[in-house]
């Protein structure tokens, strides 16, 4: 059975995307803030989650492997 846990650096990116992506609607229910920094808050959290994915290789396991491989297709 193959190890399917993350590595440290890759769980760190998610933790930390997660936490930026759902902090920022519970905290715009309590305070006030501009329209850019809540979208910002939710991009840079969706930019981290998508990091840790394919630092993790999950994501993009096929095309590393091709691209190893050295296959231009």
């Amino acid at each position: 059975m193959k190890n399917r846990q993350l590595s440290k650096p890759a769980l760190a990116l998610l933790i930390s995307g997660l936490l930026l992506t759902t902090s920022g609607p519970m905290l715009a229910r309590y305070f006030h803030w501009p329209d850019f920094l809540q979208g910002f808050m939710l991009g840079l959290g969706l930019t981290l989650e998508v990091g840790a994915l394919v630092k993790s290789r999950r994501v993009c396991r096929g095309v590393f492997a091709r691209w190893e491989e050295g296959e231009t297709k």
